[in-house]
């Protein structure tokens, strides 16, 4: 799933006045009025992601009658304004699914409620080490891991050679070289291929790619008090890797690597792994020109890359807190059909996304027919998860201002990266 920008309230209020019932809005019948119905909020509105969903909760409610799951569903872009707002409002979706950037404001306006530690041990013993680090605000699980996603270099295999460049890139000095290879301009000096996208569609688009790079070069984005760690050498010598790409006119931040790598208006993008699906649709036979690698460091056997997940946990309100986590337990441990994955990996998989549950990643590893989908299966084993503690999201912001100032403006990106540092306000 690819992560956008814009929250609008409008919609979300609009969303507010129209939503279903209230949190824990489970009404008694049947005489005994023992009957339950859970409400579950997600951005799962399209597609194979809400087919998928829907054929969980069905087979649930066919199999529980006496606690039934309704489905409400928003836009991305309206997710967390419509969570906060009905939240403060009193309505409330029992089941929440929400981005693990946002893990640490959602728990300071009361959300979500601390996983009961039974399921909580059952969880950390399951589940990657990158998919419970993106949904892990301190030392509080927020809920079950759902989608995770690993940032790659793709690259495109005509033009690389075209270029003279033989094999992927494996240290900074080959993928600049590369980068600079494979960039071209016309009689005006306008790009007509990029060399190196770092951009990405998607969330403060520039700062997943930086982050890769960063992990790539053994640093931090923010300390676990949220304080900022990447004003460091590590920090600027991944910002210098970049602007100097930009000083080369090797990368362009105008570009838009979503729509133009499938053209072969880009040579090499960093990108997360959902980006495989898109590819795969738009190129159709031209797939096969499409290469993904591990993102290199500044030295030989030097890789990093940025994991984010989503997660599903119970509100604090809900009034059927009990029967929420025993539906979440089933919905994320019963098997599918095969008997060899859960039917949530299975949902996840299906849409090309890493499931999060080691034995499920174990197990599709063993049949992945697409071999590009290797490198993104093994950043789950090394990535720096997305930190999403209180204040995470404003830190981002302040860090995408910084790196589109040098790619954009050419500014110095030791000033850039202490400028960053100076806003961000651990909460």
């Amino acid at each position: 799933m690819r992560i956008a920008k814009g929250l609008r309230l409008a919609v979300a209020l609009g969303v507010l006045a129209t939503g279903a019932a209230a949190c824990g809005g489970g009404s008694g019948s049947g005489g005994g009025g023992d009957k339950v119905e859970l409400t579950l909020l997600s951005h799962y509105s399209d597609g194979p992601s809400k087919d998928g969903l829907d054929k969980m909760i069905q087979q649930w409610n066919k199999e529980n009658p006496k606690i039934q799951v309704k489905a409400q569903v928003v836009k991305f872009d309206d997710l967390l304004t419509t969570l906060t707002v009905r939240q403060t409002g009193g309505r409330g979706a029992d089941i929440v699914s929400a981005y693990g950037l946002w893990g640490g404001q959602l728990m300071k306006a009361n959300v979500v409620a601390k996983v009961p530690d039974d399921i909580a041990g059952k969880i950390k013993a399951e589940y990657s080490p990158a998919a419970l680090g993106a949904v892990t605000t301190g030392d509080t699980l927020l809920g079950y891991p759902t989608e995770l996603n690993t940032y790659v270099l793709f690259y495109n295999k005509k033009i690389l050679a075209a270029a003279g460049v033989t094999k992927p890139p494996t240290t900074w000095a080959e993928l600049a070289d590369a980068a600079k290879k494979t960039v071209k301009r016309d009689a005006k000096g306008n790009i007509q291929v990029e060399g190196l996208s770092l951009i990405q569609d998607g969330d403060n688009k520039s700062v997943h790619p930086f982050l890769s790079l960063l992990d790539s070069a053994g640093g931090k984005f923010l300390g676990a008090d949220g304080t900022p760690e990447f004003d460091n050498a590590a920090g600027k010598s991944a910002l210098k890797f970049e602007a100097d790409l930009a000083a080369a006119k090797a990368t362009n931040p105008s570009i838009m690597p979503t729509k133009q790598f499938r053209s072969g208006g880009v040579a090499m993008a960093i990108q997360a792994g959902w980006w495989i699906g898109s590819l795969k649709t738009q190129m159709k036979d031209k797939y096969s020109d499409v290469g993904v690698t591990a993102i290199p460091g500044p030295t030989a056997g030097s890789k990093g890359s940025l994991a984010y997940g989503f997660f599903m946990g119970v509100n604090q309100r809900s009034k059927h807190a009990d029967e929420a986590w025993k539906f979440l337990t089933w919905m994320n441990e019963h098997k599918a059909d095969s008997g060899n994955v859960t039917e949530t990996g299975k949902w996840l998989a299906d849409q090309g996304l890493i499931p999060p549950r080691t034995a499920d990643q174990a197990e599709y590893k063993k049949t992945l027919s697409d071999p590009n989908l290797a490198p993104i299966y093994d950043a789950a084993t090394y990535a720096m998860p997305e930190p999403n503690q209180p204040g995470a999201y404003e830190a981002k912001t302040a860090l995408h201002n910084a790196i589109m100032g040098v790619l954009a403006d050419g500014k110095n990106p030791d000033d850039a990266l202490a400028q960053a540092a100076k806003a961000v306000k651990p909460q």
